[in-house]
């Protein structure tokens, strides 16, 4: 199997998400039997592991790092990742250009969302989440879902309660779950001071970004805004620049932060999105 087709990887993503083992390993199955196993970074390799981790009973050895800490030049902070859309309760217009999916291409980083998708759903597997984060060396940023988001309210429970009990991490993430955000809030969560979140658009719940706005851990708004698709990803190009703030004038935002891409070196004090000193300043980017 030289690749996956989307509808085949959304069907296991979403047996992940109920966590339906059984649905998810025959899947697996189908995969590693489509292919050669004992080819490194293929396909079948690559679920080769995961089916053998599935029948383990998914031991506190995971096939993939549950936490990422290698980062790139665009995002150099550990990172976790759930597989899009499936995850993504306040999924809206974003679910047709979600970037996620290009790393689909990829059978380890799909297989790795995939796997903590599953994890999320198994109270084992919350305590293996947890162990990996209460793992993170000490004082670094790390970005909480670069791919999925809050499922449910539980899950928005989980991750406070595993931040609150790291209060030497740095935190920040972007979400659409706002009706789970706001049902925790409601009953009393409590909110960690080190994690930092932006409101992006494109999801289901528009009508209530003002009143998670007011939420303690919101910094402010990530907005996508629309340009023309030959300047997609051109973050260093003046055309680019220009293109993404009239763009974002023609919105009515004003005054906004352009994001230049690379997260780690978008101001010489440090990420923006990540800085509760940047709150209320709206940060834009072009549809990429």
């Amino acid at each position: 199997m030289a690749t996956m087709k989307r509808a085949q990887q959304m069907t296991l993503a979403r047996f992940a998400a109920v966590g339906d083992v059984a649905k998810l390993r025959a899947g697996i199955a189908d995969i590693v039997d489509a292919g050669d196993k004992t080819k490194r970074g293929t396909w079948a390799y690559f679920a080769n592991k995961f089916g053998d981790w599935l029948d383990a009973g998914m031991p506190e050895d995971t096939p993939f790092a549950v936490w990422s800490l290698e980062g790139n030049i665009k995002l150099p902070f550990a990172s976790f990742s759930t597989a899009p859309v499936v995850t993504c309760p306040g999924a809206g217009a974003c679910a047709e250009w979600c970037y996620s999916f290009k790393g689909w291409r990829y059978p380890a980083a799909y297989l790795r969302q995939v796997q903590n998708t599953l994890l999320l759903t198994k109270s084992a597997g919350r305590r293996i989440v947890a162990q990996k984060t209460n793992e993170l060396p000490a004082d670094i940023d790390c970005r909480l879902y670069v791919d999925g988001d809050f499922a449910n309210i539980a899950q928005v429970a989980f991750w406070m309660s595993a931040i609150n009990s790291r209060s030497d991490l740095r935190v920040y993430g972007y979400s659409k779950s706002w009706r789970q955000l706001l049902e925790y809030d409601r009953v009393g969560g409590k909110w960690p001071e080190n994690y930092c979140l932006n409101l992006s658009n494109g999801g289901n719940a528009e009508h209530l970004r003002g009143d998670v706005a007011r939420l303690p851990i919101v910094r402010g708004n990530f907005l996508t805004v629309d340009i023309a698709r030959r300047l997609a990803g051109k973050y260093d190009s003046k055309e680019y620049k220009t293109a993404v703030r009239q763009a974002a004038a023609d919105a009515g935002i004003e005054r906004p932060f352009v994001c230049p891409g690379k997260c780690g070196e978008c101001t010489p004090k440090g990420h923006f999105c990540g800085r509760s000193e940047t709150s209320g300043v709206d940060v834009v980017i072009g549809i990429h």
